[in-house]
Protein backbone atom coordinates (compact mmCIF):
# COMPACT_ATOMS: atom_id res chain seq x y z
CA UNK A 1 0.00 0.00 0.00
CA UNK A 2 2.68 2.39 0.85
CA UNK A 3 4.38 1.82 -3.13
CA UNK A 4 0.34 1.93 -4.19
CA UNK A 5 -0.34 5.74 -2.62
CA UNK A 6 3.22 6.81 -3.49
CA UNK A 7 2.42 5.77 -7.02
CA UNK A 8 5.56 3.22 -7.60
CA UNK A 9 3.30 0.77 -8.54
CA UNK A 10 5.98 -1.83 -10.81
CA UNK A 11 7.55 -2.15 -7.20
CA UNK A 12 3.27 -2.64 -5.57
CA UNK A 13 2.88 -4.98 -8.59
CA UNK A 14 5.65 -6.64 -7.63
CA UNK A 15 4.99 -7.59 -3.99
CA UNK A 16 1.16 -8.90 -5.11
CA UNK A 17 2.37 -11.05 -7.68
CA UNK A 18 1.25 -14.91 -7.19
CA UNK A 19 -0.90 -13.88 -3.99
CA UNK A 20 -3.83 -15.80 -2.68
CA UNK A 21 -5.32 -13.27 -0.95
CA UNK A 22 -8.27 -12.26 -1.86
CA UNK A 23 -7.85 -8.18 -0.63
CA UNK A 24 -4.07 -8.48 -2.60
CA UNK A 25 -5.70 -9.86 -5.44
CA UNK A 26 -8.23 -7.37 -6.05
CA UNK A 27 -5.26 -4.15 -5.25
CA UNK A 28 -3.68 -5.74 -7.92
CA UNK A 29 -6.64 -5.97 -10.43
CA UNK A 30 -7.40 -2.37 -9.12
CA UNK A 31 -3.52 -1.16 -10.06
CA UNK A 32 -3.74 -2.64 -13.69
CA UNK A 33 -6.70 -1.41 -14.66
CA UNK A 34 -5.85 2.11 -13.26
CA UNK A 35 -2.48 1.01 -15.73
CA UNK A 36 -5.02 0.70 -18.12
CA UNK A 37 -3.94 -3.37 -18.85
CA UNK A 38 -7.75 -3.94 -18.80
CA UNK A 39 -6.06 -7.74 -20.25
CA UNK A 40 -4.49 -7.95 -16.87
CA UNK A 41 -7.14 -6.54 -14.88
CA UNK A 42 -9.31 -9.21 -15.86
CA UNK A 43 -7.39 -11.82 -15.28
CA UNK A 44 -6.81 -10.85 -11.55
CA UNK A 45 -10.35 -10.23 -11.17
CA UNK A 46 -11.04 -14.14 -12.45
CA UNK A 47 -8.88 -15.62 -10.20
CA UNK A 48 -10.06 -13.15 -7.60
CA UNK A 49 -14.26 -14.50 -7.92
CA UNK A 50 -12.56 -18.08 -8.40
CA UNK A 51 -11.17 -17.52 -5.12
CA UNK A 52 -13.94 -15.08 -3.14
CA UNK A 53 -17.44 -14.61 -4.99
CA UNK A 54 -17.98 -12.04 -2.27
CA UNK A 55 -16.07 -9.80 -4.14
CA UNK A 56 -18.16 -9.40 -7.49
CA UNK A 57 -19.63 -6.26 -6.58
CA UNK A 58 -16.42 -4.36 -5.51
CA UNK A 59 -15.34 -6.03 -9.07
CA UNK A 60 -18.35 -4.45 -11.27
CA UNK A 61 -18.00 -1.48 -9.54
CA UNK A 62 -14.28 -1.07 -10.78
CA UNK A 63 -15.41 -2.42 -13.68
CA UNK A 64 -18.33 -0.51 -14.71
CA UNK A 65 -15.83 3.08 -14.10
CA UNK A 66 -13.20 1.48 -16.17
CA UNK A 67 -15.85 1.01 -19.01
CA UNK A 68 -17.51 4.08 -18.89
CA UNK A 69 -13.69 6.01 -19.13
CA UNK A 70 -12.98 3.91 -22.26
CA UNK A 71 -16.36 5.21 -23.77
CA UNK A 72 -15.59 8.90 -23.01
CA UNK A 73 -12.00 8.44 -24.46
CA UNK A 74 -13.02 5.87 -27.68
CA UNK A 75 -10.74 3.02 -26.44
CA UNK A 76 -13.60 0.89 -27.87
CA UNK A 77 -11.72 -2.53 -27.62
CA UNK A 78 -10.76 -1.87 -23.98
CA UNK A 79 -14.94 -0.79 -23.19
CA UNK A 80 -15.88 -3.50 -25.13
CA UNK A 81 -13.82 -5.99 -23.32
CA UNK A 82 -14.86 -4.37 -19.80
CA UNK A 83 -18.42 -4.56 -20.56
CA UNK A 84 -18.38 -7.59 -21.36
CA UNK A 85 -17.10 -8.72 -18.78
CA UNK A 86 -19.18 -7.21 -16.52
CA UNK A 87 -22.29 -9.46 -18.23
CA UNK A 88 -20.05 -12.54 -17.64
CA UNK A 89 -19.69 -11.99 -13.85
CA UNK A 90 -23.69 -10.77 -13.73
CA UNK A 91 -25.59 -11.40 -17.10
CA UNK A 92 -28.94 -9.76 -15.53
CA UNK A 93 -26.72 -6.58 -15.32
CA UNK A 94 -28.78 -3.88 -16.59
CA UNK A 95 -26.36 -1.79 -19.49
CA UNK A 96 -28.56 0.57 -19.85
CA UNK A 97 -27.36 3.63 -21.96
CA UNK A 98 -24.25 1.18 -22.91
CA UNK A 99 -26.31 -1.18 -24.81
CA UNK A 100 -25.92 1.54 -27.28
CA UNK A 101 -22.62 1.16 -27.49
CA UNK A 102 -22.28 -2.35 -27.60
CA UNK A 103 -24.91 -2.49 -30.46
CA UNK A 104 -22.62 -0.36 -32.48
CA UNK A 105 -19.47 -2.39 -31.52
CA UNK A 106 -21.25 -5.56 -32.70
CA UNK A 107 -23.10 -3.85 -35.94
CA UNK A 108 -19.31 -2.79 -36.80
CA UNK A 109 -18.59 -6.28 -36.38
CA UNK A 110 -21.50 -7.55 -38.55
CA UNK A 111 -22.23 -9.43 -35.83
CA UNK A 112 -26.06 -8.19 -36.67
CA UNK A 113 -27.83 -10.70 -34.10
CA UNK A 114 -25.73 -9.67 -31.24
CA UNK A 115 -26.49 -6.01 -32.26
CA UNK A 116 -30.49 -6.36 -32.71
CA UNK A 117 -30.27 -7.66 -28.96
CA UNK A 118 -28.24 -4.69 -27.66
CA UNK A 119 -29.93 -2.18 -29.88
CA UNK A 120 -33.14 -3.67 -28.61
CA UNK A 121 -32.00 -3.73 -25.04
CA UNK A 122 -31.25 -0.24 -25.24
CA UNK A 123 -34.76 0.83 -26.46
CA UNK A 124 -36.12 -0.26 -23.65
CA UNK A 125 -34.22 2.21 -22.00
CA UNK A 126 -34.31 4.95 -24.00
CA UNK A 127 -37.00 4.79 -26.81
CA UNK A 128 -35.93 7.70 -28.46
CA UNK A 129 -32.74 6.89 -29.47
CA UNK A 130 -33.69 7.02 -32.89
CA UNK A 131 -30.08 6.56 -34.31
CA UNK A 132 -29.82 3.39 -32.33
CA UNK A 133 -33.71 2.84 -33.94
CA UNK A 134 -32.23 3.39 -37.30
CA UNK A 135 -28.80 0.88 -36.66
CA UNK A 136 -31.55 -1.78 -35.44
CA UNK A 137 -33.32 -1.26 -38.76
CA UNK A 138 -29.96 -2.08 -40.73
CA UNK A 139 -29.35 -4.95 -38.69
CA UNK A 140 -32.49 -6.39 -39.83
CA UNK A 141 -31.96 -5.32 -43.87
CA UNK A 142 -28.63 -7.32 -43.16
CA UNK A 143 -30.14 -9.91 -42.11
CA UNK A 144 -32.82 -10.37 -44.98
CA UNK A 145 -35.63 -10.04 -42.42
CA UNK A 146 -37.89 -6.94 -44.49
CA UNK A 147 -40.73 -6.73 -42.31
CA UNK A 148 -38.81 -6.39 -39.21
CA UNK A 149 -36.79 -3.52 -40.57
CA UNK A 150 -40.52 -2.22 -41.88
CA UNK A 151 -41.84 -2.21 -38.65
CA UNK A 152 -39.29 -0.93 -36.77
CA UNK A 153 -39.22 1.91 -39.20
CA UNK A 154 -43.15 2.40 -38.97
CA UNK A 155 -42.41 2.66 -34.88
CA UNK A 156 -39.06 5.30 -35.90
CA UNK A 157 -41.58 7.07 -38.22
CA UNK A 158 -44.61 7.09 -35.29
CA UNK A 159 -42.09 8.80 -32.89
CA UNK A 160 -40.54 11.58 -35.41
CA UNK A 161 -40.83 11.63 -38.85
CA UNK A 162 -37.94 12.56 -40.83
CA UNK A 163 -36.03 12.09 -44.41
CA UNK A 164 -33.60 9.56 -43.24
CA UNK A 165 -36.14 6.99 -42.38
CA UNK A 166 -38.98 7.89 -45.08
CA UNK A 167 -36.15 6.83 -47.83
CA UNK A 168 -35.21 3.78 -45.85
CA UNK A 169 -39.36 2.93 -45.15
CA UNK A 170 -39.68 3.49 -48.94
CA UNK A 171 -37.19 1.07 -50.08
CA UNK A 172 -37.83 -1.61 -47.14
CA UNK A 173 -41.42 -1.14 -48.71
CA UNK A 174 -40.74 -1.82 -52.52
CA UNK A 175 -38.29 -4.68 -51.18
CA UNK A 176 -41.22 -6.21 -49.51
CA UNK A 177 -43.63 -5.75 -52.35
CA UNK A 178 -41.55 -7.40 -54.46
CA UNK A 179 -40.94 -10.32 -52.31
CA UNK A 180 -44.58 -10.15 -51.79
CA UNK A 181 -45.12 -10.46 -55.36
CA UNK A 182 -43.07 -12.95 -56.13
CA UNK A 183 -44.87 -15.41 -53.50
CA UNK A 184 -48.06 -14.25 -55.26
CA UNK A 185 -49.62 -12.75 -52.23
CA UNK A 186 -50.45 -9.57 -55.01
CA UNK A 187 -52.91 -7.84 -52.01
CA UNK A 188 -49.73 -7.63 -49.40
CA UNK A 189 -47.44 -6.42 -52.53
CA UNK A 190 -50.12 -3.40 -53.37
CA UNK A 191 -50.43 -2.32 -49.75
CA UNK A 192 -46.51 -1.79 -49.75
CA UNK A 193 -46.07 -0.46 -53.39
CA UNK A 194 -48.79 2.38 -51.87
CA UNK A 195 -46.17 2.81 -49.28
CA UNK A 196 -43.72 3.90 -51.48
CA UNK A 197 -45.58 5.88 -53.76
CA UNK A 198 -47.13 7.88 -51.22
CA UNK A 199 -43.79 8.83 -49.90
CA UNK A 200 -42.14 9.57 -53.11
CA UNK A 201 -39.29 7.97 -51.48
CA UNK A 202 -36.67 6.89 -52.87
CA UNK A 203 -37.38 8.92 -56.12
CA UNK A 204 -35.52 5.98 -57.72
CA UNK A 205 -37.95 3.37 -57.08
CA UNK A 206 -41.10 5.27 -57.65
CA UNK A 207 -41.68 4.48 -61.30
CA UNK A 208 -40.52 0.85 -60.65
CA UNK A 209 -43.96 0.74 -58.52
CA UNK A 210 -45.84 2.27 -60.41
CA UNK A 211 -44.74 -0.68 -62.94
CA UNK A 212 -44.71 -3.51 -60.55
CA UNK A 213 -48.79 -1.99 -59.52
CA UNK A 214 -49.76 -2.32 -63.26
CA UNK A 215 -48.27 -5.42 -63.57
CA UNK A 216 -50.77 -6.73 -60.76
CA UNK A 217 -53.81 -5.41 -62.69
CA UNK A 218 -52.67 -6.86 -65.68
CA UNK A 219 -52.73 -10.26 -63.91
CA UNK A 220 -56.27 -8.95 -62.35
CA UNK A 221 -57.52 -8.13 -66.34
CA UNK A 222 -57.62 -4.28 -64.85
CA UNK A 223 -56.45 -2.91 -68.42
CA UNK A 224 -57.19 0.26 -67.90
CA UNK A 225 -55.46 0.62 -64.33
CA UNK A 226 -53.08 -1.48 -65.89
CA UNK A 227 -52.67 1.26 -68.71
CA UNK A 228 -52.22 4.17 -65.94
CA UNK A 229 -49.52 2.81 -64.20
CA UNK A 230 -47.45 2.15 -67.01
CA UNK A 231 -48.27 5.65 -68.34
CA UNK A 232 -47.14 7.04 -64.94
CA UNK A 233 -44.01 5.52 -65.45
CA UNK A 234 -43.63 6.97 -68.82
CA UNK A 235 -44.62 10.83 -67.14
CA UNK A 236 -41.96 10.10 -64.72
CA UNK A 237 -39.28 9.28 -67.08
CA UNK A 238 -40.44 11.81 -69.77
CA UNK A 239 -36.81 12.94 -70.55
CA UNK A 240 -35.02 9.62 -70.12
CA UNK A 241 -34.81 6.39 -72.00
CA UNK A 242 -34.23 3.76 -69.19
CA UNK A 243 -34.80 -0.07 -69.64
CA UNK A 244 -37.86 0.81 -67.66
CA UNK A 245 -39.21 2.97 -70.16
CA UNK A 246 -38.59 0.39 -72.84
CA UNK A 247 -40.82 -2.66 -70.55
CA UNK A 248 -43.35 0.17 -69.85
CA UNK A 249 -43.84 0.96 -73.86
CA UNK A 250 -44.32 -3.17 -74.34
CA UNK A 251 -46.99 -3.50 -71.80
CA UNK A 252 -49.21 -1.18 -72.89
CA UNK A 253 -49.24 -2.84 -76.37
CA UNK A 254 -49.34 -6.17 -74.15
CA UNK A 255 -52.75 -4.33 -72.64
CA UNK A 256 -53.75 -2.59 -75.85
CA UNK A 257 -53.94 -6.23 -77.81
CA UNK A 258 -55.29 -7.94 -74.18
CA UNK A 259 -58.32 -4.89 -74.31
CA UNK A 260 -59.23 -5.78 -78.39
CA UNK A 261 -59.72 -9.25 -77.52
CA UNK A 262 -61.87 -8.87 -74.47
Amino acid sequence: MVYYNSMKTTQALLLLKNSDIPREIYLEGDIYLKLNDPGRAVKSFDKLLKLDPKWKENVLSDIKVAADKAITRRMDFTANMMLEKILEYDPGFELGARNFFMGNWYFDSRDYDKSIAFYEDGLQYDSLNMNARFQLTQCFIHKGDLLSAYQTLREGMAIRDNWRYRYWLGKVSYGLARKRFEEGNYSSSEMYLAQVIALGLPKVLVDDAYFLLGDIRLGQEKYKEASSCYEKVLQINRFAKPRIVRDAEERLKIVKNMEEKS
